[in-house]
């Protein structure tokens, strides 16, 4: 891919690290045998799976300082998450150059997001509430349905530990930036519980450049549970709650109105496993999810969206032998709306059937699924996946995979009442990609490294198309893109340094015009290093971003403009005083490097922040 590899300034890089790595005597890590469940609906670990996965556990993301999953996830492999401002304001989630309507996000196998637009809004999503996030990179809708065309990333709650565990965690930084949290898990080995509370409060900045001189703030309070039991038949239940709420002020059309948002994401989920005989494992599942989303235009009502998700699936795990696994069932999906606008439809119902096949023969690994939906507003959908895996060493892999996916139609995109010349289309079809990928992964005492070279073809994308003769605004199913690209990581321990880095290369074109699509970055580089110095820790984060494109609409008709380039510096440190309580602070923006991921946006500047920590061993 020429046009991929034009400028090899990040390349050379990541090249020159990886050797330099590779080369050095280090110690073993045990990253590559952390356990995932996202990638085939089953418990196996990153090295046994064979779709590239990346996972983070609440060590690390304690370890991170991040604030939110937008600073946690930036520049990581295969993700741009371009935001219009700062804490709390509108995000874009771009998985693999893929919209960021077409990766879909699950809170404990829990379909989240409005559905108006079907934009998942991960910047209100409580750190202080997730045990673990897993990111799958690649089609996933053979096994999850619609929308997982670019990926899935699954965030699972917290979870009790037996005995009595408090923690607690007070941060304050710059623009007055308050970060409180408190969390309880205790429990026996078969009975376990856990409570968790957090206020984020911030007065943010002025999100937009145009003539708008006044902060946009952020306020989010949480709560959050789990209980589970194991009986003495081998039979378990896990009971989970999610609840965020707060506001956040934006800038709107008026620079002198006042914009807000109040607003509500909340899941209640509850599983029950057990074995009717022995290698066959069943999984019920019932569940809600909620995103409301008040909007108010100097105090007076401006917009009113609830959605309101209702799922359930039966899952069954059929072990043919050690190293075969059949897993099998149904799925099924309620979407429900209510909002001030009219539209033509507030409900759709999907069902679903799905199976997979995970079989490992010597040196040969294979992984084949297929699902089947069944749409009351679109009609059936089939995808399919397909991967196969060879063992060139005991810690060399190489991979082949081939995956299809679609993204369903979006209620604003069906139903949208005629406003303003624009009106919904209930004709639209979903959105189809076909994704096929080569990689090479190894996982080595010293530590491990991947490579990942995709293509994703993605047609009937739904666009806004303006008829000259009715003067009508609406979704059509026109045009298609292709996205190319290069996936590479390593992580490894160098003289008890933990030592991270990955590089993304991206090509995402409009197959009809051959323009890059829109607030891609083409090439992202993230480096992270951590070690501990007794009881004293330090690290850094460097992060960088080759130029994207976006629209500036201070003009009419809207002009395609270049967005430059950037590269921040983060650095944290820590210091345990005792065996419970923790000092932390960190530099975000090091060098209060200014820059723009949406166009006549504002980035964060250089913060600071301090907290202290009752964390006991």
């Amino acid at each position: 891919m020429p046009s991929l590899l034009g400028r090899k300034t990040l390349l050379s890089i990541a090249i020159s690290c990886f050797l330099i790595l590779s080369a050095a005597q280090a110690e073993s890590i045990q990253k590559l045998g952390d356990i995932n469940v996202t990638a085939t609906r089953t418990a196996r670990t990153v090295d046994e799976t064979l779709a590239p996965v990346e996972i983070f556990t609440r060590r690390q993301i304690e370890r991170s300082q991040a604030k939110d999953l937008i600073g946690l996830l930036t520049g990581r492999a295969g993700l741009d998450l371009p935001i219009a401002g700062g804490y709390g304001q509108t995000t874009n989630l771009y998985l693999r150059g893929t919209g960021s309507n077409q990766t879909l996000v699950l809170i404990d196998g829990v379909r989240v997001g409005e559905i108006v637009t079907s934009i998942p809004a991960l910047q209100k999503l409580p750190l202080a509430q997730i045990e673990r996030i897993e990111v799958v990179r690649g089609p996933r809708s053979s096994l999850y349905g619609a929308d997982a065309i670019g990926g899935v990333i699954q965030i699972f709650t917290r979870q009790g530990e037996p005995g009595i565990n408090p923690s607690a965690v007070a941060s304050v930084g710059s623009n007055n930036t308050i970060d409180l949290s408190a969390n309880l898990s205790g429990g026996s080995e078969r009975t376990r519980f856990n409570l968790n509370a957090s206020h984020f409060k911030t007065d943010g900045i002025n999100a937009i450049k145009l003539n708008n001189p006044d902060n946009d703030g952020y306020r989010n309070d949480s709560l959050g549970g789990s209980f589970s039991h194991a009986f003495d038949g081998g039979q378990n239940i896990n009971l989970q709650f999610m609840h965020a709420q707060g506001e956040t002020t934006y800038d709107g059309f008026d620079p002198t109105a006042d914009y807000r948002e109040d607003f509500i994401q909340q899941t209640l989920n509850g599983k029950f496993t057990f074995m009717p005989m022995e290698a066959w494992d069943v999984t019920l599942s019932a569940s809600e999810s909620r995103d409301e989303s008040d909007n108010y235009t100097n105090d007076l009502p401006a917009g009113e969206f609830n959605t309101r998700r209702l799922q359930a699936f039966w899952q069954n795990d059929i072990y043919l032998a050690e190293n075969q696994i059949i897993t099998a069932g149904l799925d099924y999906l309620r979407d429900e709306l209510e909002s001030s606008i009219q539209f033509a439809e507030t409900r759709r119902d999907n069902k679903a059937a799905f199976a997979q096949y995970q079989g490992a023969y010597g040196a040969f690994s294979l992984t084949a699924g297929a699902r089947r939906d069944d749409n009351e507003a679109f009609g059936s959908h089939t995808t399919g996946n397909v991967a196969l895996g060879y063992d060139l060493t005991d810690s060399i892999r190489t991979t082949a995979a081939f995956g299809t996916g679609f993204k369903a139609p979006d209620f604003s995109q069906l139903y949208w009442p005629f406003s303003f010349g624009f009106q919904g289309n209930p004709d639209l079809k979903p959105e189809e990609s076909k994704n096929i990928e080569l990689g090479l992964k190894g996982n080595h005492g010293w530590g491990g490294w991947s490579f990942n070279l995709f293509q994703n073809d993605i047609e009937n994308l739904i666009q806004n198309v303006f008829d000259p003769v009715t003067f009508l605004l609406q979704p059509e199913n026109v045009a298609q893109a292709r996205i190319r690209g290069l996936e590479t990581s390593l992580d490894t321990r160098l003289a008890d340094w933990d030592l991270s880095g990955n590089l993304t290369l991206l090509d995402p074109r409009d197959r009809d015009t051959d323009e890059v699509l829109l607030r891609r970055a083409r090439k992202t580089l993230r480096l992270d290093a951590d070690r501990q110095f007794g009881a004293t820790g330090v690290g850094m984060s460097l992060i960088a971003q080759d130029s994207r494109t976006d629209q500036a609409f201070s003009t009419w008709p809207a002009q395609t403009v270049d967005l430059a380039g950037y590269a921040l510096v983060n650095l944290r440190g820590s210091h345990r005083l005792s065996k419970e309580w923790i000092v932390r602070g960190q530099i975000k923006n090091l060098l209060d490097k200014e820059y723009e991921t949406v166009k006549n946006y504002n980035s964060l500047g250089r913060e600071f922040f301090v907290s202290i920590a009752y964390a006991p061993k």
